[in-house]
């Protein structure tokens, strides 16, 4: 049983974000209500819940910022393969099936608990209260009744007591624990040898036909992608700067009133720390390591040493090659511990050993700002650049939009150009790929997957680029295409040749294997064994990194014995012979068995939701719109 939690927790996060991410109400989606619009225009039907396209395209795009706010750009290459459009399709059935399944089972909801819910959004509140007539403004411009709405977080709320109800179905147990604990801190000693690519290169005849038949299979890797080519409209706000905007004192004075909170400014500290980091605090002898090192620091620091020189030598966090300067933070952006240790010292004051989950801190503080709240006067210069600012920012889109509508009623960029004597300012974006990558447009796939969906000639819609406004026009398309073996034919026999010459090295290392021990493949190779240091398998391997295959293929094996076939990573190729498995000698602490529970538990429960999920999938009648089949996967 244990196994397939540890594989549950190997499965990437994406393929079951329903299940792992919390169940937060989407706030305007509009489940079931079954209007005429949402039935002609859906995406899924799930029994008698509607999704509609823009339920879908909702939920598309905020989950897609969702996961750029975690992992930044490394997302598009995660989410390849129209993974981000599955999950999401994963995700809104299964919010269906448990709102049912909710309904079905009558869990109660009580009319206050809704009231409470509502009264919590941060949407609806001014200065930190609710607001009626904020409530009301949202509801009317997103087109929604209170009715309507408060039906839907009544849902919601029902759904989330049933998904704890199927989470607290589960416990672990302490036969669970101390197996994980020592899955987790079993220290593998290994030695390897080294079989080099390069050292091989030439030693394998070239075929001219096997050069063309590794063409023949491998086409693809070949294939020159999609181009095009655009003209680019670009806007920049400072066109807005050398406009005179007017503010009167009504309008300040009522900015004031409405954000009086925002503009407190909140206690604040100002510190520098040295960090000795604990990576694992299960690692006895590197624990009372750092501490001792952080006590002796902490001795030199109150003895007048220069706190920012030991933390450019000692500290293990980034902020050290800064002195360890953190800069002004406020309560609740530091664990509790930092914090409260922080706010608790006096300028110039250094704190004695701080402990928290990172490891340990020593903390100098610089300044102390205690919380201001400004009078109308005070606020008045910074409360009218803010009101200029959002007139500007209201300006700059008029301008922007006027300027679109002229470009789209002379058919596109280049006929308004000419029109008016070729003036514009154009940017030139040429060789434009799928993924964006060598252009100003790296790192920005979804509007990159909107410019190459258009035709040439085409104009876009206003878009987006950091703080500008971007109009394009679509010159040139290329198709892809694969080039004939003939004018890339020295391309294909170097890889060839490369990927014959591991082939060699992965010959020469099994060869290596039928020797009765490292020492006499050693030998008779010609090579020079290594040990690295012992490792566990969340620690990467020294000069080999970490493989779960590798990982699993080490923890496995018999002592004394060769690893069934070798390691290839690039280049190299390694054989690999694992030597000793050592279970750690002292039982289960209190802390790692605390986090060992959290973790196996999160693991039992979402796998306990997910299987919920796909018993109701059996009974479900679900139809998915055809532009959406590609998205279903059953």
């Amino acid at each position: 049983m244990i196994s397939k939690f540890r594989q549950q927790k190997k499965m990437t996060v994406f393929a079951l974000w329903f299940v792992i991410a919390a169940f937060v109400a989407t706030i305007f989606f509009a489940w079931g209500i079954g209007d005429k619009v949402a039935q002609s225009h859906y995406a899924i039907k799930v029994n008698e819940t509607v999704i509609s396209d823009a339920d879908f395209s909702q939920k598309l795009d905020a989950t897609r910022e969702n996961f750029r706010s975690l992992f930044g750009n490394q997302v598009d290459q995660i989410m390849k393969d129209n993974l981000l459009e599955k999950t999401v399709m994963n995700d809104l059935i299964g919010q269906a099936l448990l709102i049912e399944e909710a309904k079905r089972l009558n869990i109660p909801v009580s009319d206050a608990e809704v009231q409470m819910y509502i009264q919590n959004m941060q949407s609806f509140q001014v200065d930190g209260q609710f607001n009626i007539e904020q409530y009301t403004n949202i509801l009317a411009r997103n087109r929604m009744t209170p009715a309507v709405f408060e039906q839907k977080v009544k849902e919601d709320i029902t759904a989330q007591k049933m998904t704890e109800m199927i989470k607290n179905s589960v416990s672990v147990t302490d036969k669970e624990v101390d197996m994980e604990y020592k899955f987790r801190n079993t220290n593998a000693v290994i030695n390897y040898i080294e079989f080099n690519a390069n050292d091989f290169a030439g030693t394998v005849k070239v075929d001219p036909a096997a050069v063309k038949k590794f063409y023949e299979e491998n086409k693809e890797a070949y294939r020159v992608p999609e181009k095009a080519n655009f003209i680019a409209l670009v806007f920049d706000p400072s066109l807005m700067k050398n406009i005179d905007i007017p503010v009167s004192d009504k309008e300040v004075e009522d900015y004031f009133i409405r954000n009086k909170a925002s503009l407190t400014q909140p206690e604040s500290v100002k510190a520098s720390h040295i960090l000795f980091k604990i990576d694992d605090w299960n690692n006895k002898q590197d624990v009372d390591a750092k501490e001792k090192l952080a006590k002796e620091v902490l001795g030199i620091a109150k003895s007048g040493g220069d706190f920012a020189e030991l933390a450019k030598k000692y500290s293990a966090d980034s902020s050290g090659q800064n002195g360890g300067d953190l800069g002004y933070f406020k309560k609740g952006q530091m664990v509790p511990q930092f914090e409260t240790a922080a706010f608790k010292l006096k300028n110039g004051e250094i704190s004695d050993i701080v402990k928290t989950q990172f490891g340990f801190h020593i903390i100098k503080v610089v300044d102390h700002k205690i919380e201001t709240s400004p009078t109308l006067e005070e606020a008045k210069p910074q409360i009218v650049e803010l009101i200029k600012k959002e007139k500007g920012q209201v300006a700059f889109k008029s301008f922007v939009f006027d300027k679109y509508k002229e470009i789209v009623a002379e058919s596109n960029i280049t006929a308004y150009n000419k029109k008016n004597g070729g003036k514009l300012p154009l940017v030139t974006l040429n060789g434009i790929t799928e993924t964006g990558v060598g252009t100003p447009l790296e790192g920005k796939p979804d509007m990159v997957k909107k410019l190459m969906a258009m035709s040439k000639t085409e104009v876009s819609q206003i878009m987006d680029f950091d703080d500008k406004k971007v109009i394009f026009e679509m010159t040139d398309k290329f198709p892809a295409f694969i080039p004939e073996f003939d004018k890339i034919k020295g391309l294909v026999e170097g890889e060839f040749k490369g990927q014959e010459d591991i082939k060699a090295a992965e010959r020469a290392a099994t060869e290596a294997s039928k020797f009765a021990s490292i020492q006499e493949a050693a030998a008779k190779t010609g090579k020079t064994f290594v040990t690295p240091k012992a490792f566990n398998r969340n620690e990467p391997i020294e000069n080999l990194g970490m493989n779960n295959e590798l990982m699993d293929n080490i923890f496995k094996a018999k002592p004394g014995s060769f690893l069934p076939k070798p390691y290839t990573v690039g280049g190299k190729v390694f054989l690999v012979q694992v030597v000793n498995l050592t279970p750690p000698a002292a039982p289960v602490t209190p802390e790692a068995k605390d986090q060992i529970v959290s973790a196996l538990l999160g693991v039992k429960q979402n796998e306990a939701l997910k299987d919920y999920v796909e018993s109701l999938k059996k009974t479900a009648k679900i139809e998915v719109s055809p532009q959406y089949k590609q998205y279903y996967v059953q």
